[in-house]
């Protein structure tokens, strides 16, 4: 298997795609800091791109009126910042908040914290491979059984997580969906392509998080004139859900990991795979 110039230097490295908002700065996750710390050199290349609500005025009511809700579930860290994005002021005490992962649970307490909002009590399932199973499980320690007529408002992008709707409506809360981003394919434009060729060069393992990001590479590789099964085969993936594992390896990667979230676990691979 192809390692590159990254067994060349001896340096471990690993390309990050995780979604962003093009039009907003990314702060530094901790993860990362501690990943730089510790030596890795991190290549950003992020596969979906985050953009505005289809209806953003509606969304922005909703939010205003989040004190309705007695549970809030922001199902990524992209729902995280553009729920805190379209609304504005502090995060009313009445309405608990769920949260998948440490990044989600990162990016609201940090949301929260530059606007000098106190936190409201936060649900977080943040152990490696954390999804809706797992949340669910937090929810119901933190519920029990009496959903009946607890209203429960997922904030989401277009589309995802339907299996944690229909739990809780199947447990009698009542449930509404409301979309605060869209995700999109990253522009084939010939920078985006340049830049993936250099990354290809690397060698180096391909953080994955979603399999919507996996269908969106090999939409940049044949865009860039290459075969998506014939360039990933020579590849490595590091993921946290077998679901996105198993997508990684349709998708052609020759080396599929799962591996916990966490700095810790992420630096453990690296340094395994090499």
């Amino acid at each position: 298997m192809q390692q590159g110039r990254e067994t060349d230097s001896g340096t471990p490295r690993l390309i990050t795609t995780r979604a962003v908002d093009p039009a907003v700065v990314q702060p530094q996750s901790a993860q990362d800091a501690a990943l730089r710390a510790a030596g890795v050199q991190l290549h950003a290349f992020p596969l979906i791109h985050i953009v505005g609500p289809s209806d953003e005025a509606h969304a922005r009511e909703a939010l205003r009126h989040l004190q309705d809700w007695q549970l809030a579930i922001p199902v990524s860290p992209s729902a995280v910042q553009a729920a805190l994005r379209l609304r504005d002021g502090a995060w009313p005490g009445s309405c608990a908040v769920g949260l998948i992962g440490a990044a989600s649970r990162e990016a609201f307490e940090r949301g929260l914290r530059a606007r000098g909002a106190a936190l409201p009590q936060l649900l977080c399932a943040s152990r490696g491979g954390a999804d809706s199973e797992a949340l669910w499980h937090v929810l119901r320690a933190w519920h029990g059984d009496a959903w009946q007529g607890t209203r429960v408002l997922i904030l989401r992008g277009d589309g995802g997580r339907d299996w944690l709707a229909e739990t809780l409506r199947g447990a009698g809360a009542e449930v509404d969906v409301l979309e605060v981003y869209r995700r999109v394919a990253p522009p084939a434009d010939p920078h985006c392509l340049r830049h993936l060729r250099e990354l290809l060069e690397l060698g180096a393992p391909w953080q994955i998080g979603a399999a919507s990001a996996l269908h969106n590479l090999c939409g940049l590789l044949r865009a860039a004139g290459l075969q998506p099964t014939r360039e990933l085969a020579q590849r490595r993936a590091l993921v946290q859900h077998p679901r996105v594992a198993q997508a990684a390896r349709e998708a052609g990667f020759g080396r599929v990991d799962l591996v916990e979230s966490g700095a810790d676990a992420l630096l453990r691979a690296l340094r395994d795979g090499r």
